[in-house]
């Protein structure tokens, strides 16, 4: 009999144990679950307030563009040129870039990498300008970075520059390391002039454009000059010393392979013969160029390499990233050493916000 209770008692127990253990179980998968509810959340919060001030940060740079535009003007109207001791230029746009590259993100870091890459330049100055220019095969582009956000942030030293706050910077590519600024591509720099190296297609005196190919330069970019390149301009001309490169700039990171899904690729001839490339690419001889270009472009792996979750090169076969090319949206997945482009789409930019030239997507 005493054997008996003492089993009874031991099952109870037992079953106590396992009912607390399942209880407990529960518990911390609920809390688990409710933890994940929390982070998802804060992580969309966290987006929504990054592109919120990123769009403000884009208005206000336009607001305070034209403001420094109106007191240049109200200065040279009075003529005071006696203040200008630290000889600051002021220059008149010349004309302004057409390109496929709608925003920052999905435009080459460099045109040779992108080849194909075509646009062209719609002067506002005389077309005699540029008369010979098609008789040689580059030229230099004297440009602004019209885009960057963070110039409305930026605190102006005694000198008056606004872009010193970071004298420093880490490349995209250059797996963490700091260099100055001017030992870069960046377009931070103290004042937000580039210069892109580019080939010269041809001269459309009617139109007033000059068309190039391997350009990196966003729609809608002021243009200040344009030089010919000379044989002088290569490194080594006279005494065949060769280029001189850091490794974290010559190293190739290239992704093997960009591959259009079938469905991506119908789209793809629809859009086009829609228009929705025009005018850089034609409906009707515009497709093969325009997926050749695409896929240079992604073959560069054009995600954000500042994050932990979009680290170029870092394996994301589930995630989906887009980039803007004309007015579609390039949908694509990065799996290992390739791309696969899962969907194109029309963008309707006709619903956007543009600020300087840029479309501003969402709510």
């Amino acid at each position: 009999m005493k054997q008996s209770n003492s089993s009874s008692t031991a099952l109870a127990v037992s079953a106590s144990a396992a009912v607390a253990a399942a209880a407990a179980l529960l518990y911390t998968r609920r809390q688990f679950k409710k933890q994940e509810a929390i982070i998802s959340k804060l992580e969309e919060t966290r987006q929504a307030e990054r592109k919120g001030r990123i769009r403000a940060e884009m208005k206000l740079r336009t607001h305070l563009k034209s403001q420094e535009i109106n007191k240049a003007a109200d200065t040279a109207d009075q003529g005071d040129i006696s203040t200008n001791e630290h000889n600051d230029l002021q220059l008149q746009c010349i004309g302004k870039i057409v390109s496929p590259y709608t925003k920052r993100m999905g435009t080459p870091r460099q045109g040779a990498l992108v080849p194909t890459g075509k646009g062209y330049i719609q002067l506002e100055i005389p077309i005699e300008c540029v008369e010979g220019l098609e008789l040689y095969s580059h030229a230099w582009v004297l440009f602004s970075f019209h885009a960057n956000t963070d110039m409305p942030t930026a605190k102006a030293d005694a000198r008056g520059f606004k872009n010193l706050s970071k004298t420093k910077i880490r490349p995209p590519r250059g797996n963490g390391i700091k260099v100055g600024m001017l030992a870069t591509r960046s377009p931070h720099r103290p004042n937000n002039i580039g210069l892109s190296l580019v080939k010269i297609v041809s001269v459309d005196k009617k139109g007033k454009r000059l068309h190039i190919a391997a350009l990196d330069l966003v729609n809608g970019t002021p243009v200040y000059d344009v030089k010919p390149v000379v044989p002088w301009d290569e490194p080594g001309h006279f005494d065949g010393e060769k280029l001189k490169v850091p490794t974290w700039v010559s190293q190739d990171d290239e992704l093997k392979s960009v591959a259009f899904s079938p469905s991506a690729r119908e789209q793809m001839v629809k859009l086009v013969k829609d228009g929705k490339l025009a005018p850089v690419y034609s409906k009707k001889t515009g497709l093969d160029d325009a997926i050749k270009t695409i896929q240079e472009v992604l073959a560069q792996d054009p995600r954000a390499s500042n994050t932990n979750t979009n680290k170029r090169g870092s394996e994301s076969a589930n995630k989906v990233y887009s980039i803007l090319f004309a007015s579609i949206e390039v949908q694509f997945r990065v799996d290992g050493d390739g791309v696969v482009v899962s969907e194109v789409m029309d963008a309707d930019l006709s619903k956007a916000e543009i600020v300087d030239g840029i479309p501003v997507l969402g709510s």
